[in-house]
């Protein structure tokens, strides 16, 4: 068994640590051919969720951290959503091959 968690793009090849990345990952050049609102709102998701947690490690009040850790849940519902809606879909939805057919289709033919 292998201790790399590969890309989720099925024609890249690069592999990330199965420690820091247990489940999906997308590399850095993958996620860079994203288009640039998707990769904006990944970021402020995954701002937003620091944050929160930020403020979670400086708050002594536990009424406080409980609040503090419904938003986190709900932020990271959030980027689990965007992940699977609009991240995955871009890489695994097959591509038409181009030739003939894709060529006759968008004449209209």
């Amino acid at each position: 068994m292998s201790d790399r968690t590969p890309c989720i793009n099925p024609r890249c090849r690069r592999t990330g640590p199965a420690d820091e990345f247990p489940g999906e990952m997308i590399c850095g050049k993958c996620f860079r051919s994203l288009p640039e609102g998707v990769r904006r709102e990944h970021r402020r998701l995954w701002r937003e969720i620091r944050k929160w947690e930020r403020r979670i490690t400086r708050t002594s009040d536990e009424m406080k951290i409980v609040k503090l850790h419904n938003i986190v849940t709900r932020l990271s519902w959030q980027l689990s959503r965007h992940w699977d809606r609009e991240i995955k879909p871009l890489f695994l939805a097959p591509e038409k091959p181009e030739g003939l057919d894709a060529f006759l289709e968008e004449m209209g033919l």
